[in-house]
């Protein structure tokens, strides 16, 4: 969004405050893929959610932060405690009333259940708004990914972004979303069953990502986006195509409670068959897997809301081979929790 000039030399800042704290049940807290003969193991938790952010805008400048910070304890996996950092900014400047420039970033740091890793994500960004109704971003940068319990699967490279958004009016709004990154790996490629020898090539995997989305405002809130993916990977068995289809709605219900719910339809191929590597793990379910999350939100307090939260993930991947079963993963997460604002 391009910075709109403002009053001469004013600088106005904003700033707010979360932090949700509550506990849950998980039906599946190893995050395993299951067959007929291996059950997920369920566990109690208690988790915690904070988040600060902050804007400082003036006459022709924007720039923009927010920290999040969260920790879920389990009673009987201590193993699947996690700990999340995330820190992301925006500085932008308005050469134009139609031009901004500026730089982004997002730093996200994970720790606990043998998935630790560390995402760094730097960009430059050009902002287009040539009316009210159109806005135009695109983004050029670098991404690194470091993968802890197993570095080889580290990667960096290049990344480029893209989106624009059209409002027909106040109520009505159309977006186009498309993405790049050319991942290099410090890991060799898996090489092919047919091969006489292994391979000493880096992988390497160029990630193409597109989409469309429609947004509704008004009594109600709703949007519906649809995403493909694309990598195809020199390393065998670590080619995929993703096909997402997600909705979001939000609705005011009587006795002041809010519902607002969240579905992901998921359809992922695999060409050359499944090499179960780590990275099929990495990425958080909401991302990675067929969903449902619905949340019934009521304020008790002008500082205070309560909730409930229920979520349902599934990912069923093919055989591996002529035989054999596919692995299903299935994990409900219900939860109840109070958030504070400030």
């Amino acid at each position: 969004m391009v910075v709109a000039p403002g009053l001469a030399g004013a600088v106005d800042f904003r700033g707010a405050s979360r932090l949700w704290l509550g506990p849950g049940y998980d039906t599946n807290a190893r995050r395993d893929f299951v067959t007929s003969n291996a059950a997920p193991q369920p566990d109690g938790f208690l988790f915690a959610l904070g988040t600060v952010d902050g804007v400082i805008e003036g006459e022709r400048f924007r720039v923009s932060g927010t920290y999040d910070g969260a920790a879920r304890k389990f009673f009987l996996l201590p193993s699947e405690d996690t700990i999340v950092n995330s820190v992301s900014g925006d500085a932008l400047y308005a050469l134009s009333s139609t031009v901004s420039l500026g730089l982004t970033g997002v730093v996200r740091d994970r720790r606990g259940a043998e998935r630790d890793y560390t995402s760094l994500v730097g960009q430059g960004v050009v902002d287009f708004s040539p009316t009210s109704a159109v806005d135009v971003r695109l983004r050029v940068g670098a991404t690194r990914f470091l993968f802890w319990p197993r570095f080889a699967y580290s990667f960096s490279g290049p990344t480029v972004d893209a989106t624009a958004r059209y409002r027909f009016d106040r109520r009505h709004a159309l977006s186009l979303t498309s993405s790049f990154t050319a991942r290099t790996y410090n890991a060799t490629v898996n090489s092919r069953p047919d091969e006489p020898e292994p391979s000493a090539a880096r992988r390497f995997d160029p990630v193409f990502v597109v989409g469309a989305g429609y947004a509704y405002r008004g009594p109600f809130h709703l949007s519906v986006a649809y995403s493909y993916l694309d990598m195809t990977s020199n390393s065998y068995g670590e080619t995929l195509r993703r096909h997402r289809l997600s909705a979001t709605a939000g609705l005011r219900l009587p006795a002041q409670v809010t519902l607002l719910a969240t579905g992901a339809l998921q359809l992922s191929q695999f060409p050359d068959g499944i090499f179960l590597s780590p990275e099929l793990q990495v990425v958080e379910d909401d991302e990675n897997s067929s969903s449902l999350t619905v949340k019934l939100v009521r304020p008790v307090h002008a500082h205070v809301d309560v909730d409930v939260r229920y979520a349902l993930y599934v990912n069923v991947l093919p055989q591996r081979a002529l035989g054999t079963e596919p692995l299903v993963y299935v994990r409900h997460v219900v939860s109840i929790g109070a958030t504070l604002s400030f």
